[in-house]
């Protein structure tokens, strides 16, 4: 093997300076252990400082376990989303005139047996104080269907009940004969939330009140509310019966009123709280 010696000379005096010995083996050798070290300051400064975070592929702990809980509470959020999505879907399917089973509100659609998280003495605690404080709240009992038994609720129209309310075959209200000169008048103090026209029921008006009550008024001749106006019990906002021309279908049946109450997204039958 070749060996060679590097010399440094002393450029004013002309002395040598420093001088050793090298050859191809050491050479190789002394550039190898040089990589190996850059590759290790590498390594630390990514592992030891934040230039790492920087890097596509390199996230720390803190960052990861941000990560993994904003995940969690998007898909949380996701979830509570899809049902308040089918809830609106089926309040409009009633106020269309699609008949349903039944409705549930967006924080029963989730059974509880989803959570098995058990209820924490503190939490039970609560439950129980907040009961006994509501307890006399008149506005928390009128929430009930019992309370509504106490409200005077007006009847829609004066009329002889033609069809009566049967959830079994999904007729969720009464069906009142049109008498001559009467008018739809509200049942109770709310605001018009739906105003509009169906081939099938022709006007339709649906009032929402304060007491988780919502009625629904089909088969209008005209209507004399639009959405958003507030209404009072006993007033009048809207006339009976289809056009002159619809007065009589194929089996020469009279117009008639159809009227609906619902509570907290379940049908009520209107003659056990008002007296047609």
């Amino acid at each position: 093997m070749q060996k060679y010696r590097l010399t440094i000379h002393d450029e004013n005096k002309l002395d040598k300076a420093m001088g050793f010995n090298i050859s191809p083996f050491t050479v190789i050798v002394s550039l190898i252990f040089s990589l190996l070290a850059v590759i290790g300051i590498i390594y630390l400064i990514i592992v030891f400082t934040p230039v790492g975070e920087y890097l596509p592929g390199h996230v720390n702990e803190k960052a990861r376990e941000k990560l993994i809980s904003e995940v969690l509470r998007i898909d949380s959020l996701k979830n509570k989303i899809e049902r308040q999505d089918q809830y609106i879907a089926n309040i409009r399917a009633i106020m269309s005139g699609i008949e349903i089973d039944s409705i549930l509100p967006p924080d029963t659609l989730t059974t509880k047996e989803g959570y098995p998280i058990a209820t924490t003495e503190l939490e039970a605690k609560f439950v129980d104080e907040f009961e006994k404080k509501e307890k006399y709240n008149l506005t928390s009992q009128a929430s009930s269907v019992g309370a509504l038994q106490e409200l005077h609720l007006f009847s829609p129209t004066r009329g002889l009940i033609t069809r009566k309310f049967d959830a079994s075959l999904r007729h969720y209200g009464v069906d009142i004969a049109e008498n001559p000169g009467e008018s739809v008048l509200a049942t109770l103090d709310g605001t018009v939330i739906m105003s509009d026209y169906t081939a099938n029921d022709g006007y339709m008006l649906v009032v929402q009140h304060k007491q988780n009550l919502t009625s629904i008024y089909r088969n209008c001749r005209n209507v004399l509310k639009k959405v958003g106006d507030r209404v009072t019990g006993g007033e009048v906002i809207a006339s009976m019966g289809k056009e002159d021309n619809e007065n009589q279908d194929s089996n020469n049946k009279k117009p008639y009123l159809h009227f609906e109450l619902w509570h907290r997204g379940e049908p009520l039958n209107p003659e056990i709280y008002i007296a047609f």
